[in-house]
């Protein structure tokens, strides 16, 4: 039988690992599955994102993008939406390659995207 991948972990950057756990934590409902001052893992449901530093990002914004695939995109977006977090420039919409989107920026600049198909095709 050939090998099969299944699953992905993004490790992204993070001025202070506590810090942003913390928001991912009260954010976005995410547990925190494991800090200490370099190295840290939230997790929600199928899904982890590990956090890596001080990473010396700038104090501007980290430039690392991910994408989290999700049912229900709708309530998802509501509740980014009442806490303040959807990024400017990406509200939730339908894009032409069959998904729709949104996306938040973390506290480092992080741009996490969560995505639903339109089901089409």
């Amino acid at each position: 039988m050939p090998c099969r991948l299944t699953a992905t972990v993004p490790i992204i950057p993070a001025r202070d690992v506590a810090t942003s756990a913390a928001f991912y934590r009260d954010m976005l409902q995410f547990a925190v599955k494991h800090i200490e001052d370099e190295y840290g893992i939230v997790e929600r449901d199928d899904i982890q994102i590990h956090f890596w530093g001080p990473s010396g990002i700038a104090p501007t914004a980290s430039n690392t993008m991910i994408r989290i695939e999700v049912t229900e995109i709708e309530t998802l977006y509501a509740e980014c939406a009442e806490r303040g977090i959807v990024h400017p420039n990406a509200p939730l919409r339908e894009q032409p390659w069959g998904l729709r989107e949104f996306a938040i920026g973390d506290l480092d600049g992080n741009l996490v995207t969560f995505f639903e198909s339109l089901g089409r095709g």
